[in-house]
């Protein structure tokens, strides 16, 4: 457990958590307080409805969690064993993990090496007669190059479901994400652009058919199926709800430290700043920057453990080794080689702080705090 003196440290906080609360959301809380504190009842309702107009979908099934909402999806599509979904390789494992749990097969696909993206032009060698689902990740808050995608599904009759965990706000081709396809999930933990107090997670639709039923099974299945409890308290929808009224500024506020961070470090030799798409808002829910160590003089390991102990500036790596290497998933079948770019990406991946609560100030402790690192370790 973090203590609170641990706590102080802003690049901690940064880690941990990705957003801002204030006076609105406790006054927020203690108005359901004085209604009992139901759960999944008005309040949630009201932040349904917000939410999924917002990312332009008509109905939203607000759950427990990202993977409270992948459940009721994966049990929709009453999936049968053998059943393939192709999920990239570089993602946190959940991306792939309850649709394994509910019977598929997960194949993994690589991804595109600027953009941490599924890769279009690998998915048609992947796709065979069992594959259902094509699972996109919007990784880091930029959107996947959906266009090719969604081409490629419609040939093959194939259902896609966008993981934008990362992605709350975020724009392909101006268009929004609830728009796109199917099935859009979100998260709301703490880490994430927008949090409901810690967990949360709503699943975006335009199926009005879909959106009763797997609000039934929200519920236990309410008697007609055999559902489960992934419901959202009313505390948290009125929480996200006024979460909604700040997700625009603090998204332009990471873009705007995102653009000022590439300004101060793009120079420095060994150091990738991130590729954003044309045609895309990119969220920047994680500012991730690729090592070369043969070039900038540290290997990873030792690039962040420096920045620590010299500057007490947190850094952090993501999705290393890739979910195809993971040890359960290697039992599976899964390992090494099979999706080359990804693992040689997540082997160089390091997350820099970025925050809604950060200003360029911040921006300049951390550029400066890496420059002097490297400088230190060149000499």
């Amino acid at each position: 457990m973090q203590s609170p003196r641990m706590l102080d440290n802003k690049w901690e906080l940064a880690q941990f958590y990705g957003t801002v609360y204030g006076i609105e959301e406790s006054q927020a809380i203690i108005e359901v307080l004085n209604e009992w504190a139901p759960t999944n009842n008005k309040k949630v309702r009201e932040f349904e409805s917000k939410f999924s107009e917002y990312v332009g979908g008509k109905y939203g099934i607000a759950a427990n969690s990202w993977v409270g909402a992948a459940h009721l999806l994966a049990i929709l599509m009453d999936i049968k064993k053998g059943d393939e979904f192709i999920v990239p390789a570089l993602t946190f494992q959940a991306s792939a993990n309850i649709f394994h749990r509910e019977g598929a097969k997960i194949v993994f696909a690589d991804v595109d090496p600027r953009t941490f993206n599924i890769d279009p032009t690998k998915l048609e060698e992947l796709i065979t007669p069992r594959t259902r689902a094509i699972v996109v990740v919007h990784m880091c808050g930029q959107p996947c190059d959906m266009d090719p995608i969604l081409e490629i599904a419609r040939h093959h009759n194939l259902t896609v479901i966008q993981d934008a965990a990362h992605a709350p706000g975020t724009l392909y081709k101006g268009k929004k994400l609830g728009k796109l396809s199917d099935f859009v999930i979100y998260s709301f933990h703490q880490a994430k652009n927008i949090s409901t107090l810690g967990e949360g997670g709503m699943l975006v639709t335009n199926n009005k058919e879909w959106v009763e039923k797997m609000k039934r099974l929200r519920g236990h299945g309410t008697g007609l199926y055999i559902g489960i409890s992934s419901r959202m308290t009313d505390v948290q929808g009125a929480v996200g709800a006024i979460q909604m009224d700040r997700l625009e500024s603090n998204n332009s506020i990471r873009r705007r430290l995102a653009y000022y961070m590439n300004t101060r470090i793009a120079e420095i030799e060994g150091m990738i700043v991130p590729y954003e798409m044309p045609d895309v808002y990119h969220v920047y829910h994680i500012y991730n920057v690729i090592i070369e160590p043969e070039v900038l003089g540290l290997d990873r390991g030792e690039f962040i453990k420096k920045l620590w102990t010299k500057k007490r500036i947190l850094v952090g790596t993501q999705y290393y080794p890739t979910v195809n290497c993971l040890p359960a998933y290697k039992a599976l079948g899964h390992g090494e080689g099979e999706c080359p770019v990804a693992e040689d990406i997540s082997s160089r991946l390091v997350s820099l702080p970025i925050s809604p609560r950060f200003t360029e100030s911040d921006m300049d402790e951390l550029a400066e705090g890496i420059i002097d690192v490297v400088k230190l370790c060149k000499k």
